[in-house]
C-alpha cells in the first residue's frame, strides 16, 4: 500500500532506501549512503519506472528462466503486486501471513495443478466470463471454479458436492438443474455456470460484502448468519474468521491466492500446460433423440475423450431421448458434418459386445486408472465392492472370461479419484519396496521457520499433519525454540 501511494515521490524513493539499509551489511550500507548524495529527481523516476515493470500484469512468460527454477519474492512485492489487482477489482483481495500460505501452497507446492489450469481456463474463463458479465458481477469470480473444482467438471467430493462449482444436491435442485441416472447437469458448463452466477448474485444481495458472500458460498448463508450473531454482529471477513468453521476460515484467502497465482504464474516461472481445446473452437447442436458417444466417435472421427470433455453433463457416454432439445457439443469444424449425416448416426447400431465396453467404459473424467494385485482369499465381488465398481467391469477391463482369479495376478482398475488418492501404492508392492516405516521426532522451531518450510524437511509430512499433531491452527505463530510433534515417514 506504501508503495502505491509515494511510488511517484522521493519521500517513497528515500524510504526504500532506509529499508534496503536496515537488512543490509555494513559495506553494503556506507556504500548506500553515499548513493544517497547523489539523488536527483531524474534518478528517482528512472528506479521507480524500473519497479513499476516489476508489476505490471499479464507480462509475457519469461522462458530464459531454468524449467525448475522456483522464484522467491519478498512480502512487499506480493502486497503490491495485490494492491495492484486490487485496483481493479469489487472484491476485496488483501494481503497478509494467511493469504501468503496460501499463495506459496500454489506456487511451490501445486506447481504442476497451476500449470494444468492455465491450460484448461483457455476453454472455460471466457464461458465464465461472458455469465458472469450477463449477471454484472465480478470478472474474478471466475477463480472461484479452481478454489472449487481446479476446473474438473466432472468433480466430486466427499461429501458429494460435483462439477466445476462444486453443488450439492439440494442447492442444484433448488436452482434447477437437472440430475438423474443419464444426465448430471452440475457437470454441464454452460448450465452449471449459470446456476453459479445467480446463487452468487443472491448470496452478494443477503450479505451485501463480496468476501463474506464468498465464505457463504462455500459454508452456506445459514452458517455466515450465525458467525456473525457469535461475533457481536461484526462483518468484516478477518474479524469474523475466528467464528467460522475451519474449511470456511481458509476460503477467501484461497481465493485471493488463486487470483494472485493466475494473474503472475508467468512470475513464479509456472508454464501454462496446452489446452486441449480453445472455446471459440467448439459449437452445439440440440438434439432430442438418444445417441450413443460410441456413434458420434465412429461417424465423425472425432476422439472419444474429446466428446467426453465437451460433454461430460452426459454420465454413461449416452445421451437418452428426451421431449426438450438437449445440447451436445462439438469441434466447430464437424458441425456441418454432424448436421449432414445425422439421421445416420442416431440410426447407428453396434453389436451387444461394443454396447456392453461402451457402457463399461468410465465416462467420468474424475476415475484415474489403478492396479490391483489379487492376494489369498480375494474374489470378485469383494475386489467391486472395494473399488465402487461391477463384477462386469472388473471383467471388461480385464478381458476376463471366467470369475476365478490368480494369486500374484493383476488387475486394472478405474476408480473415483478420491478413492485412488487414498489408496494404498501398488506400485510398490509389486516393485517388491520396503514399506515405509512411521516415526516420530520432536523438532525445535528455527528462526524463520514456517509451517510448509518445516513439512518439506520430513519425508511423508504435511502441514495439516503438522497442525493436528500441535493443536495448531494455520495462522499460529511458530516461536524460534518451540518444540514440534512430528509424524515422519522412513523406509
Amino acid at each position: 500500500m506504501i508503495y502505491i501511494l509515494y511510488k511517484n515521490s522521493v519521500s517513497f524513493y528515500l524510504a526504500f532506501l532506509f529499508v534496503a539499509l536496515t537488512f543490509s551489511s555494513k559495506a553494503q550500507q556506507n556504500q548506500a549512503i553515499k548513493a544517497i548524495d547523489t539523488i536527483t529527481p531524474a534518478t528517482i523516476n528512472a528506479d521507480i519506472l524500473q519497479m513499476n515493470s516489476t508489476f505490471r500484469l499479464n507480462k509475457p512468460f519469461d522462458y530464459s528462466l531454468p524449467v525448475d527454477s522456483i522464484p522467491v519474492f519478498s512480502d512487499l512485492i506480493y502486497e503490491n503486486r495485490i494492491t495492484e489487482l486490487n485496483l481493479t477489482s469489487p472484491i476485496a483481495l488483501d494481503y497478509n501471513p494467511v493469504v501468503k500460505q496460501y499463495i506459496d501452497f500454489y506456487a511451490i507446492k501445486k506447481r504442476g495443478l497451476v500449470s494444468k489450469m492455465l491450460g484448461m481456463s483457455q476453454y472455460y474463463f471466457p464461458l465464465f466470463e461472458s455469465a458472469l458479465d450477463r449477471y454484472h458481477m465480478p470478472l474474478e469470480l471466475k477463480y472461484l471454479a479452481i478454489v472449487e473444482s481446479a476446473l474438473n467438471p466432472t468433480a466430486r467430493s466427499k461429501s458429494g458436492a460435483v462439477g466445476l462449482w462444486q453443488f450439492l444436491l439440494p442447492t442444484a435442485q433448488m436452482l434447477n438443474l437437472k440430475i438423474n441416472s443419464f444426465i448430471d447437469e452440475r457437470q454441464d458448463p454452460v448450465k452449471s455456470t449459470e446456476a453459479a452466477c445467480r446463487y452468487l448474485e443472491y448470496l452478494y444481495n443477503t450479505f451485501k460484502n463480496w468476501q463474506l458472500a464468498l465464505a457463504a458460498y462455500n459454508g452456506g448463508p445459514g452458517m455466515v448468519r450465525n458467525a456473525i450473531i457469535r461475533s457481536g454482529g461484526k462483518t468484516d471477513f478477518w474479524a469474523l474468521r475466528p467464528y467460522l468453521p475451519i474449511e470456511t476460515q481458509g476460503y477467501v484467502p484461497a481465493f485471493i491466492a488463486v487470483t494472485y497465482i493466475m494473474n503472475y504464474s508467468g512470475e513464479h516461472n509456472i508454464r501454462p500446460d496446452n489446452p486441449k481445446l480453445f472455446s471459440y473452437q467448439t459449437d452445439t447442436v440440440m438434439i432430442n433423440q438418444s445417441i450413443y458417444f460410441a456413434s458420434i466417435v465412429s461417424s465423425l472421427k472425432i476422439p472419444l475423450e474429446t466428446v467426453r470433455f465437451l460433454n461430460p453433463s452426459y454420465k454413461t457416454n449416452y445421451i437418452p431421448k428426451s421431449n426438450e432439445p438437449v445440447p451436445l457439443v462439438l469441434p466447430a469444424n464437424k458441425i456441418s458434418d454432424f448436421i449432414e449425416i445425422q439421421k445416420n448416426i442416431f440410426s447407428y447400431s453396434f453389436p451387444s459386445d461394443t454396447i456392453s465396453k461402451i457402457k463399461s467404459t468410465p465416462a467420468n473424467e474424475s476415475r484415474s486408472l489403478t492396479t490391483h494385485m489379487v492376494e489369498k482369499g480375494d474374489y470378485l465381488n469383494k475386489i467391486a465392492l472395494n473399488y465402487r465398481c461391477s463384477i462386469e467391469e472388473i471383467m471388461e477391463w480385464n478381458n476376463l472370461s471366467k470369475h476365478e482369479l490368480t494369486t500374484g495376478s493383476v488387475l486394472k482398475i478405474w476408480v473415483p479419484d478420491q478413492i485412488a488418492a487414498s489408496m494404498t501404492d501398488i506400485t510398490n508392492k509389486e516393485q517388491n519396496k520396503t514399506p515405509l516405516i512411521q516415526k516420530k521426532i520432536i523438532y525445535t522451531v528455527q528462526e524463520g521457520d514456517t509451517l510448509f518450510s518445516i513439512s518439506k524437511k520430513f519425508l511423508g509430512t504435511t502441514i495439516s499433519d503438522i497442525m493436528l499433531e500441535n493443536n495448531l491452527s494455520i495462522e499460529s505463530a511458530l516461536i524460534p525454540g518451540t518444540q514440534l510433534k512430528i509424524n515422519m515417514s522412513s523406509n
